[in-house]
């Protein structure tokens, strides 16, 4: 997904998280635990990986994937007349992961 939403921002759902949408580019192994290093368009960052950091990669699912009870999130789909949305792709949790994540 290069160019998708590239860079290191403010992610709204918890207080005082980030979002940062990058490729890795190199893994350490540190005294303080792993640690990556990613390249995005505008520039680099090193993440330390914690317990609680979430990493997530995107596969093509299918429609049958989406079950009732299977939480998404859908970003930007802009609202048709009839009161439906225009979307684009639909991102949705596996294996224990919600979205958004």
């Amino acid at each position: 997904m290069r160019g998708t939403g590239e860079g290191h921002y403010d992610w709204d759902l918890k207080p005082n998280t980030k979002m940062t949408n990058a490729n890795v580019e190199q893994t350490v192994a540190g005294v303080d635990g792993p640690l990556l290093s990613v390249k995005y368009k505008d520039g680099e960052k090193k993440l330390q990986v914690t317990p609680e950091t979430v990493v997530v990669t995107y596969v093509i699912g299918n429609k049958a994937d989406l079950k009732p009870g299977v939480k998404v999130f859908v970003a930007a789909a802009p609202k048709l007349p009839d009161g439906s949305l225009d979307v684009a792709n639909i991102s949705y949790g596996k294996d224990g992961m919600t979205p958004p994540m």
